[in-house]
């Protein structure tokens, strides 16, 4: 029993050593910032449109301070923030701490440099690693805050309707010192306490990391700094021990699944992707071995098109192998819902959008989050130069669990696509020590194969990898008791999996998602546009290449197709064609079919006229007639309607050929 208690004791006082909770002003998490400051002034101004920070740098800017709220739900916030960093800072790594409800973007010399959410534990900018003589004292920045969450506004709940009432309260904005030393070594600790605790007390591993963590606290004197390197060297030396042969690799990829409408509307997802991708860039900087992998061209040309600053830097990480467009589909779409030449439109805008953005296709298609997956997808992505998918939903399955985290999947058709879903059952996770342990534990193929991936960053709404994270797997990369974890790639993961594919089982025909029922009935309206649309845009292509082939003077109408083409498949995404989204992405939705129908019919009336100009031609003597056109590829008979000149409208027969 004295082990026990000793075993119990030892864990306590390390917890309560970092705890942010308990003796904060003893321990050593309490040391983690060291002098602050506030802003010199602080002033902003609200409006209930998402401006442009062109526009919103001439506003007039009022008086504003910490423990004023702002909102209503979906407004946005500009605060106008001046800051002096005090010359006694000389040689520190200053911050700029901004803590609020909602999602932040802070603007310094008119480029967005920083996404700040608290829920997604980004709280801070980076001012100076180490404050330069020569370095400005005095700057300005902008903060720009959406009157949102990192989930929308649910009232009372995530999924809930938004609250329209909400208000969002600003708790904190300063100037700090950030401690680096006392940072790493509560990194330290919390990869030792975690290992401690998770292990097992029948795990000799465990005891030497709570042995070591113990030591480490014992050395410690919180206030004098020079007491840590010899704590630090006790904790690497416990992180440099290796794994044997045998161990299971995981494959860590930076991950920030954007929902591209869902508790949020399509115009604060372009925001949302501006956040999350500018702190990617900011992490990237600092962190040259960090991966992330990106899908879903909509989401780049909407950053293109609005933050083009933003985008010329994620061009030059694409460039470099870090940034990773990957998927293929111009948005991760509904994997049901869509017609088959849907599906091929998503993938032929999407591997059009970035072979010419980025001189690549994808060789993956990334879909994690859809509520089902048509068995003829796997011969749709082997037409599109696909043979490998990523999804992970299906672990979400209700009463029958899936049998498989990497095997074959074959279509209808008898294609065979290398499929793999993260173990660890999400495509948001932190880097955690229990994450890893749950990644190898739950692999139902780990006999067959030996490597997975690990998805890490905040997802859904956005705000995707932390350095705490990055730092977390980086003293796990090769430490004895735990999987291999390196930053990887989806090539380097799937190029492994490949490697080890010949005892892979094989799945034939669908994958059934059991959940989230109701997804093929719910707001039955946007699944009527978009089956209209489809064949409005199919009429108009079918119409336009004949009158093309007929010669003459007509253009093809590539580019308003390819922009129609773009606002369809939009709507197909996994949270607004099953409507599971809220009221203001159905009204958003509804529009761009009003729109497609509208460009629709004015280009098939163009396509008509060039197609049958003669026909259409009235001539003398001859009675009102009607023209009939087939733009199906077979025969059909069927009842039309016509108008007469007394509004009264008579049916007739009409047998329609092939053209």
């Amino acid at each position: 029993m004295a082990a026990l208690k000793h075993r119990r004791t030892a864990l306590e006082r390390v917890e309560k050593f970092l705890s942010e909770t308990y003796f904060t002003d003893c321990n050593l998490r309490g040391r983690l910032f060291g002098d602050r400051c506030p802003p010199v002034s602080l002033s902003c101004f609200q409006t209930p449109r998402r401006i442009p920070y062109d526009e919103a740098v001439g506003q007039e800017f009022r008086p504003a301070k910490v423990g004023d709220s702002f909102g209503p739900t979906w407004e946005t916030c500009w605060f106008k923030v001046e800051l002096s960093i005090p010359p006694a800072w000389a040689g520190r790594e200053v911050h700029f701490v901004w803590e609020s409800d909602g999602e932040g973007m802070v603007w310094r010399d008119a480029q967005p440099v920083q996404g700040l959410t608290k829920e997604g534990e980004k709280t801070s900018y980076i001012l100076t690693r180490s404050m330069k003589e020569l370095e400005p004292r005095s700057l300005t920045l902008y903060v720009e805050l959406a009157c949102n969450g990192l989930f929308g506004a649910g009232k009372g709940s995530m999924i809930a309707p938004p609250d329209p009432d909400r208000r969002f309260t600003l708790s904190k904005a300063e100037l700090v010192i950030f401690n680096r030393d006392v940072y790493e070594l509560l990194m330290d600790l919390e990869i030792l306490l975690d290992m401690a605790q998770l292990l097992g007390e029948e795990n000799q591993r465990s005891f030497q990391a709570l042995y070591t963590a113990n030591q480490m606290v014992n050395m410690c004197d919180v206030t004098d700094t020079s007491t840590f390197p010899a704590a630090r060297d006790l904790a690497a030396a416990i992180f440099s021990q290796r794994n044997g042969e045998s161990q299971h690799t995981i494959h860590a990829v930076g991950h920030c699944h954007i929902d591209s409408a869902w508790l949020w509307p399509y115009e604060e997802t372009i925001r949302k992707c501006a956040r999350s991708w500018v702190t990617m860039v900011r992490l990237m900087e600092c962190n040259p071995e960090l991966t992330f992998a990106c899908s879903q061209a909509q989401q780049f040309e909407w950053v293109r098109s609005w933050y083009p600053g933003l985008y010329a830097q994620i061009q030059d990480f694409v460039a470099k192998g870090q940034f990773l467009p990957v998927g293929g589909t111009w948005v991760e779409m509904d994997g049901n819902l869509p017609s088959g030449e849907s599906m091929v439109r998503q993938f032929l805008q999407g591997q059009r959008f970035f072979q010419e953005q980025f001189g690549r296709i994808c060789s993956e298609f990334w879909l994690p989050d859809t509520f089902g997956y048509s068995a003829q997808l796997p011969q749709l992505m082997r037409g599109c130069g696909i043979g490998r998918f990523l999804t992970q939903k299906l672990s979400w399955n209700l009463v029958n669990t899936f049998p498989h985290h990497t095997f074959f999947w074959e279509g209808i058709d008898g294609s065979r696509v290398l499929t793999h879903f993260p173990p660890g059952d999400s495509y948001g996770m932190h880097g955690r020590v229990e994450e890893m342990l749950k990644t190898v534990k739950n692999n139902k193929d780990k006999g067959r194969v030996n490597h997975s991936a690990f998805l890490f960053g905040f997802g859904d709404g956005g705000g995707g990898p932390t350095q705490k994270m990055l730092d977390r797997m980086k003293r796990m990369t090769d430490t004895d008791g735990l999987p291999r974890v390196q930053i990887s790639t989806p090539d380097r993961l799937f190029s492994a999996l490949e490697k080890e594919s010949s005892q892979l089982c094989t799945w034939v025909g669908e994958l059934f998602l059991e959940l989230h029922n109701g997804t093929y009935t719910t707001q039955a309206q946007i699944k009527k546009g978009n089956r209209e649309c489809e064949r409005i845009l199919h009429d108009v292509e079918v119409l336009s290449t004949l009158a093309v082939a007929r010669g003459g003077t007509f253009q093809y109408p590539a580019s308003q197709l390819q922009q129609l083409w773009r606002l369809l498949l939009l709507n197909q995404f996994h949270d607004v064609l099953p409507g599971s989204c809220i009221q203001l992405v159905v009204e958003d939705a509804l529009q761009y079919y009003a729109e497609i129908r509208r460009a629709g019919a004015r280009l098939q009336e163009e396509a008509v006229q060039s197609l049958c100009r003669e026909l259409l031609q009235p001539k003398a003597g001859s009675t009102e007639s009607t023209l009939v056109l087939n733009t199906l590829p077979w025969e059909r008979t069927e009842v039309i309607s016509r108008t007469g000149p007394a509004g009264t409208e008579t049916l007739g027969m009409s047998n329609l050929g092939l053209w």
